[in-house]
């Protein structure tokens, strides 16, 4: 009876202590698993733009996960009719295994498509801007260019003149962030007896220190242009003035982004900058906006990394140019990984049949 009390209770605890174990072990796996699925097909989707291929992305939409925890135990012997030739053996076990089932979704259609392509807005830009996301990675990534009364100037490395004076305008706008001088969100106004919240905007003071009339005039001037025009109004009475700028940046689509990055890998790389003599100290200031390796061999030692055409794309852990530049580039990949995220449908309005997946 000691035997069988002793026996019953040992499985008890050795069930109660499988289960949560796989349990907790399976959850975070699993999380990992998605996490890698999402970054490995951005990356990827890099990779195709880079051969100017379609892009495409498949989301995990659901998954269903059966865990069957068994405990097994039993006493043998053999009893013998001479004194001590008798012997008990206690026999405890356990097991645990789980069987999952993912249902995966090509994401597709009229709304995604639309949205890939539609350029990102300035409510996306004012969000982000509030994460305290470094303005030159955040615009060097986003914009198509900057449209000032001057002319054009567009972000694509070929077009070298404007490409440099672009990025010596974001290191100002950066600068003056890093000062606590950079002022990036709506115009508040008045109008007739109503107060109203106007368009997003960047300058080096706070608009709604100014009449009301400048105010919304301030809006006015923003609303000539459509969602994915952001005014930048920097001017020679405030802080960083000695470089003004009134204009607006052009934001790019999400699909534009992707293009932008993969073709800097060889066809169209960015170059090296420096800044205009009137911008302040600047701490970190890369050539490419995100930096993507490419190899014939499979890197060790990666955050990320997918092979493409016999080639390998990834993102170094540590390279050799040091951490502020590694920092910037791991910054830069995971608001590439927020837009995407901002950009997808979601998944349970699309209107595609799902793909289960048992294992």
């Amino acid at each position: 009876m000691i035997l069988w009390c002793t026996l019953w209770w040992m499985s008890l605890l050795l069930s109660g202590c499988v289960s949560p174990v796989a349990m907790h072990r399976a959850v975070l796996e699993y999380d990992w698993t998605v996490n890698r699925i999402e970054t490995e097909l951005l990356l990827l989707n890099i990779a195709r733009t880079r051969y100017h291929e379609p892009i495409h992305f498949t989301a995990v939409s659901n998954i269903a996960a059966t865990f069957d925890f068994r405990v097994n135990s039993g006493l043998t012997g053999l009893l013998a009719g001479a004194p001590g030739a008798d012997s008990l053996a206690l026999t405890l076990g356990s097991s645990a295994a789980e069987n999952p089932t993912v249902t995966i979704i090509p994401i597709q259609g009229k709304e995604f498509t639309k949205r890939l392509l539609t350029p990102i807005t300035e409510e996306t830009i004012f969000f982000l801007a509030q994460q305290g996301i470094n303005p030159a990675i955040l615009f060097r990534l986003v914009s198509q260019g900057i449209i000032l009364e001057s002319g054009v100037l567009s972000n694509q490395p070929r077009r070298e003149k404007e490409y440099r004076e672009f990025r010596q305008r974001v290191m100002h706008l950066s600068w003056l962030q890093s000062e606590r001088k950079l002022f990036i969100g709506p115009v508040q106004f008045t109008d007739g007896d109503q107060r109203k919240t106007g368009r997003i905007m960047i300058t080096n003071y706070d608009p709604n220190t100014l009449s009301n009339d400048d105010r919304l005039t301030l809006h006015h001037q923003a609303t000539r242009f459509p969602l994915h025009h952001i005014l930048v109004d920097i001017r020679p009475d405030h802080p960083g003035g000695d470089f003004p700028m009134f204009g607006q940046i052009k934001l790019r689509s999400f699909k534009g982004i992707l293009e932008f990055i993969g073709r800097g890998i060889t066809e169209e790389p960015e170059f090296h900058v420096d800044p205009d003599p009137r911008t302040g100290p600047v701490v970190v200031n890369p050539a490419k906006t995100l930096t993507i390796e490419e190899s014939r061999t499979q890197p060790e030692e990666a955050i990320i990394s997918a092979q493409k055409r016999r080639l390998w794309y990834y993102i170094d852990q540590e390279s050799a140019v040091g951490e502020l530049f590694d920092r910037w580039n791991h910054e830069a990949f995971d608001l590439l990984y927020q837009l995407y995220h901002l950009t997808v449908t979601d998944i349970s309005q699309i209107p595609t049949l799902p793909i289960a997946i048992s294992k």
